[in-house]
């Protein structure tokens, strides 16, 4: 080593004697296969009678496809991940050291001069190339410019790994991707950002993101420093030097990034960056015994024992750590974003799919109920001569199964591929009876006299009747006459009946009687017909609590792995 610094002496002492817990890939193939499974099984719903037009079917349609898309990628993301587990087995008894952050935020400038602590035959750079680690000799380059467009490493030493990476929102984007998918092979991470803008937006989303991963990480501000221009004796001219900037401007950024992290919310342990100018401390180590504290880089070192040392405690649970960053950043951050909305979409369409079915039901049940109670005097004053109830039965059954038919087939077949068909039940015996209309017609009775005296009484009383009141008061006066007769007369005793003589036939009652009936069988023939339509979307219910359930059942199990 070229140098001595608390850095160094913490790699020195770094103990690597421990057991590597090794890859848990077959567990996370488990719990992945479970989860594929699960949701596998929840799509075998039959939605044959659902209209394929219908936004439900194409939801559920799309669901599907979501979820196989999905499938498929966290199989490609694994796959793609292979080299980043090879690597973590290859270098198990090291700390691996991933130096990340945007585009020139100075990473590989950086990696260079650490790197150049070390003695040379300590030093042996690599880069991958098909997944596999590749020796190369020279320094990593450095420049304005987007110069690292792969994974290259450096081993230092026996305990040490730097990965230099591509930047973060790289102009390639496969650069980025890159990137993101090595972190999980580090043990631990320099979080790099330059000074000039230290901490922007998406920044700082990344670094939630690696907080978020529970890996031991440091941030680190870069190109602390500002170029001056000064009067140099010897050349007698202007000269432009790298100066640091102030520890007033360096505090300020370093709580400024801090802050601005603490802000986004979900972040625990984070450390307070580092301010450091790597060119300002080449510049002034020969003029300052304090240069390297001056450049912020002392501190830096301090805080690398650290990262070290928990390193060596995240290496134990590594594999446990990214099977776990895994689950919870490519399957169940997938399922949250893609799938989980169109399942809730899913079911809002369902409630409110229900909620009109209820009132098309009710509009339409009391549309049919009108159009079949105008027919019904209609249908029984055909019937009524006869009255043939049978004939009246059958034609209002098959009114009310046609205009149910035809009614609910136009509506209801945007909903569902077959409107079931309902047959009415009306019986001849719940038509009431027909009643005869009648007339009340009177018949006159009597019994005759007994003795000419009372004979002839009777004929004068009856003169005077019937001059009075014809043939009636004829019968009447001759009755009164009687009481004149001889002595001899008798009483006459006369008898006026009345009975009741049909005339017609009366539909009021059978019209009465069938109306209620129809009122109280035809809604409850729509209501099947409805229940039967809501029933057909009972499965994309089931579907998607199955999809629900699955995901939480999956999420149970990611949080189980770290406890």
């Amino acid at each position: 080593m070229t140098n001595s610094n608390s850095l160094l002496t913490a790699l020195d002492k770094f103990n690597s004697d421990f057991k590597y817990i090794s890859d848990k890939q077959q567990d996370l193939v488990a719990i992945k296969s479970a989860l594929g499974a699960e949701l596998t099984q929840a799509d075998q719903f039959s939605g044959k009678q659902i209209n394929e037009q219908h936004p439900l079917f194409k939801l559920a349609k799309q669901i599907k496809s979501s979820i196989y898309q999905g499938v498929s990628s966290w199989d490609a993301k694994l796959e793609e991940a292979a080299p980043m587990r090879a690597l973590s087995e290859q270098f198990a008894d090291r700390v691996i050291l991933l130096v990340f952050g945007k585009v020139n935020a100075g990473k590989s400038s950086f990696c260079n001069y650490l790197t150049n602590l070390f003695a040379p035959e300590q030093i042996k750079r690599f880069c991958f190339e098909d997944g596999k680690v590749k020796y190369f000799n020279g320094a990593f380059a450095e420049g304005v410019t987007e110069t690292t467009a792969q994974i290259q490493g450096v081993e230092l030493g026996s305990n040490l790994v730097l990965l230099d990476s591509p930047g973060l929102h790289s102009i390639v984007d496969e650069n980025g991707e890159l990137t993101r998918r090595y972190t999980d092979s580090a043990d631990a991470i320099l979080w790099l950002t330059p000074s000039s803008s230290p901490g922007q937006v998406q920044e700082l989303q990344d670094l939630k993101l690696e907080l978020e991963k529970k890996k031991p990480l440091q941030p680190v501000i870069t190109k602390s420093d500002v170029l001056v221009e000064d009067w140099c004796d010897e050349a007698q001219d202007l000269i432009q030097k790298v100066e640091n900037k102030s520890a007033q401007v360096r505090q300020l950024q370093q709580e400024d990034v801090h802050s601005r992290v603490l802000a986004l919310g979900g972040v625990e342990d984070l450390k307070e960056a580092v301010s450091v100018s790597v060119h300002a401390y080449k510049t002034r180590t020969a003029t300052s015994d304090n240069a390297l504290q001056e450049a912020g880089l002392q501190t830096l070192f301090e805080r690398l024992v650290v990262i070290v040392n928990e390193a060596n405690q995240y290496k134990v649970e590594k594999a446990k750590r990214q099977m776990i960053n895994f689950l919870d950043g490519e399957v169940l951050h997938s399922l949250n974003e893609n799938v989980l909305p169109q399942v809730q979409e899913l079911k809002q369409l369902l409630e409110k799919t229900t909620h009109n079915l209820r009132q098309k039901q009710n509009v339409l049940s009391s549309q049919i109920l009108d159009n079949v109670l105008c027919e019904v005097p209609l249908i029984v004053d055909k019937h009524m001569n006869n009255r043939d109830k049978e004939a009246i039965s059958r034609e209002l059954n098959q009114l009310i199964e046609d205009q149910i038919s035809n009614t609910l087939t136009h509506e209801l077949s945007g909903y569902v591929n077959n409107i079931q068909r309902v047959s009415g039940d009306l019986s001849s015996g719940s038509l009431g009876d027909f009643e005869d209309i009648t007339i009340d017609v009177k018949k006159v009775t009597g019994r005759r006299a007994s003795s000419i005296a009372s004979s002839a009484g009777g004929l004068g009383g009856a003169a005077v009747g019937f001059a009075v009141g014809g043939p009636i008061g004829a019968l009447i006066g001759g009755a009164i006459g009687s009481f004149g007769g001889n002595k001899l007369g008798e009483r006459i005793f006369v008898e006026i009946s009345t009975h009741k003589e049909p005339v017609g036939v009366s539909p009021e009652q059978v019209i009465l009687t069938t109306s209620a009936a129809v009122r109280q069988q035809l809604p409850q023939l729509v209501e099947r017909v409805f229940s039967d339509v809501q029933t057909s979307f009972t499965p994309l219910q089931q579907y998607a609590d199955s999809i629900v359930i699955a995901v939480e059942n999956c999420a149970a199990k990611t949080q189980a792995l770290k406890v």
